[in-house]
């Protein structure tokens, strides 16, 4: 039996987060794809499986030749969609600051296909995420589709994705419409990287970013672009950073004490993006050696790293297991000599998505 960590979260509560909300994803763009040949060329090109026949939104993800992430995205299909156009469409969601790129991927890949590439203006269409409401009081006039969110790894799970009509709610919405910034909290507290500065561009490997445990990667599929790292990693069995949620704190503090979002957290003394995490000694000064992990990002004292799981957490994925020891610490050293204490969060929810995921591929003939 592995030794259970002192620090070991969880779950991490949150008042300051609303418990049922809409929140505009106006960070979020969208780009039509259609024609006789739409299914068949985006299969080749992105990680999940892009049946013809399916008619339900999915998680997926464009790699490059070498196997790392251009762009995380959701493939909107409906049969209303479906219907009117004649034949396979979709919309294609990405961060807003990509959809030019990605237009440029889609074209540079089109040859001869016949598919029609067009990108939607933000006032014609939009995405919304809820939370703390039931699917069936989304509904209304605007809606064109909706997605139960397939990334979080917490209890529960982690809300609807609505793809509308417009760039507003109607009046009359079931839930309070709130700032985007709720939305990135709570993707934050439940470990859920999203865009290209959480899951960098052509760096970022998929299941570093837990793209495979967010149902984002089918590994039964044929071949795409990016596909033989991807599936030679699958088939080692070791993924030994993940995307993890983590807490800031003090170094008057126990890492018991970081317990929940704190949004009042000094914006001064959260870490630079790519920071290295390493772990503290008896002092509380910064170890040498190789970094734990690298700092993304935070809202409040609560944020995403990229953790050595075998050194940040007691997880062991790997026969040989890691340096991790029970009480470790770990910490960002800033420009002015300061230590800021980090601990990462591995929630139940997380283990288990993990173990499923792994428990599958190796029944799989």
């Amino acid at each position: 039996t592995l030794p259970s960590r002192r620090s070991y979260a969880t779950e991490i509560p949150s008042s300051e987060v609303a418990s049922s909300a809409f929140a505009p994803l106006l960070h979020r763009r969208l780009i039509s794809l259609s024609g006789p040949d739409a299914s068949k060329f985006l299969q080749g090109l992105v990680t999940n499986n892009v049946d013809p026949e399916r008619q339900i939104p999915f998680y997926a993800a464009f790699l490059d030749a070498r196997g790392r992430v251009l762009w995380d995205v959701f493939i909107w299909v409906c049969p209303e969609l479906v219907a009117k156009e004649g034949s396979w469409t979709c919309y294609i969601e990405v961060d807003g600051g990509e959809a030019e790129a990605l237009v440029r991927h889609l074209r540079r890949h089109k040859l001869r296909s016949k598919v029609t590439i067009t990108p939607i203006e933000e006032t014609d269409m939009s995405v919304w995420a809820a939370w703390g409401v039931q699917p069936d009081r989304l509904h209304s006039e605007q809606l064109i589709a909706l997605l139960p969110d397939p990334r979080g790894f917490s209890s529960g799970d982690f809300g609807t994705r609505c793809l509308i009509k417009g760039n507003s709610m109607p009046p009359d919405a079931p839930v309070p419409i709130v700032d985007t910034r709720q939305y990135h909290a709570r993707r934050y507290l439940a470990g859920i990287p999203e865009g290209p500065l959480e899951i960098p561009r052509e760096s970022a490997l998929p299941m570093e970013s837990n793209i495979d445990l967010s149902q984002g990667i089918d590994f039964r599929k044929g071949c795409y672009l990016g596909q033989e790292l991807t599936i030679r990693t699958k088939h080692t069995g070791v993924v030994r950073k993940r995307i993890l949620p983590i807490q800031l704190y003090n170094s008057n503090q126990s890492p018991d004490a970081a317990s929940a979002l704190d949004t009042n957290w000094p914006s001064d003394r959260i870490p630079e993006d790519g920071a290295d995490i390493k772990q503290l000694d008896e002092n509380g000064c910064i170890k040498k050696g190789r970094a734990a992990g690298k700092f993304i990002s935070a809202i409040g004292n609560v944020g995403l790293a990229l953790c050595r799981l075998e050194m940040m957490t007691s997880m062991r994925v790997s026969a040989e297991g890691g340096s991790w020891t029970p009480g470790a610490e770990f910490g960002i050293q800033r420009g002015d000599g300061e230590v800021v204490r980090v601990k990462a969060v591995v929630t139940q929810g997380f283990r288990e998505r993990e173990r499923d995921v792994w428990d599958k591929a190796r029944t799989r003939v």
